[in-house]
């Protein structure tokens, strides 16, 4: 299984946020949950996200 990682400035986001995860649904959980504590963007979908999680590298 392959690790990704992304961070909130790789979505030109001025934050220090950054996740590493075994998968890209993980990811995605992660990112969420992020965005929603940090950010204060409640109940965003994977739809949302998906900017965020197509820049995430492969580590």
């Amino acid at each position: 299984m392959t690790a990704y990682t992304v961070s909130c400035r790789d979505t030109g986001a001025d934050c220090p946020g950054s996740f590493t995860t075994e998968s890209k649904d993980e990811l995605v959980e992660h990112v969420q949950l992020h965005a929603r504590k940090a950010h204060g963007k409640p109940d965003l979908s994977r739809e949302d996200i998906e900017p965020a999680i197509k820049v995430a590298t492969p580590v």
